[in-house]
């Protein structure tokens, strides 16, 4: 197995949640459409009253500020919220040397660590992501950079324990040995065409995750626009 760049840059695994699943669910997570609960490096929205098998987001790479440095991941997935599994997809942001280093990656958690795809992501690039479940214990990976003009669609099998489920549409914050990483200020971003199971994103009765560290929210959630569409916005580093 290759060594993957975004692993040097960060030498960390990313994106098993602690609050929001494996490690004990956060107030609200009962039936999928619960009061909005907080974590301290998810944010975004979760489905989870089901199992799932496939999800769906687009976005445009954000700019991001980096003169508070920190990091920040957009992806889709399946697993991860109640269960140790993730299989997703997206792209990742990491304030290296005051400068925004943008990548685009997959992961099939606790197998494979996130791997970079190798092509150029820039901010203001139109980002297509979707993980399906296959049927055969593998996902396809589907993330597409319309501005760059690159598609890539692996078939990776799951690791043990992979079961649907959950379905999200994550803004995250890696997860260190010390807590999660800062969150680097990427202003808002935008998913649109947010599809469950084929479905608005809003008929799987998905529950919105905010940011929050020490008592202070560091990124909010919005609400579902036109069933397929919600922000997530900065508002501090840690």
């Amino acid at each position: 197995m290759r060594v993957p760049l975004i692993a040097l840059f960060l030498g960390a695994s990313l994106l098993v949640p602690t609050q929001a699943g494996p490690a004990g669910a956060a107030a609200g997570h009962t039936d999928g459409t619960g009061a909005t609960r907080t974590n301290d490096h998810w944010s975004g929205y979760s489905a989870h009253s089901d199992t799932y098998s496939s999800v769906s987001a687009s976005w445009t790479e954000p700019s991001v500020d980096c003169s508070t440095g920190g990091e920040v991941v957009f992806w889709v997935g399946l697993d991860g919220d109640g269960n140790d599994n993730v299989e997703q997809t997206g792209t990742h942001v990491l304030c290296r040397n005051g400068r925004a280093v943008h990548t685009g990656w997959w992961e099939t958690f606790p197998c494979y660590n996130i791997i970079d795809y190798g092509h150029t992501v820039r901010a203001g690039d139109k980002i297509d992501a979707t993980v399906t479940d296959n049927g055969d214990g593998t996902y396809q990976l589907y993330l597409r950079d319309e501005t760059q003009g690159w598609i890539e669609q692996p078939n990776k099998r799951a690791c043990s324990g992979a079961g649907d489920v959950s379905a999200e549409v994550i803004t995250e914050t890696p997860e260190y040995s010390n807590g999660p990483s800062a969150l680097a200020d990427f202003g808002t971003v935008t998913y649109t065409n947010v599809t469950i199971d084929g479905q608005p994103l809003s008929s799987a009765g998905p529950q919105a995750i905010n940011m929050a560290r020490h008592g202070r929210t560091i990124d909010t959630t919005s609400a579902i626009s036109g069933g397929t569409r919600f922000s997530n916005t900065w508002l501090a580093t840690s």
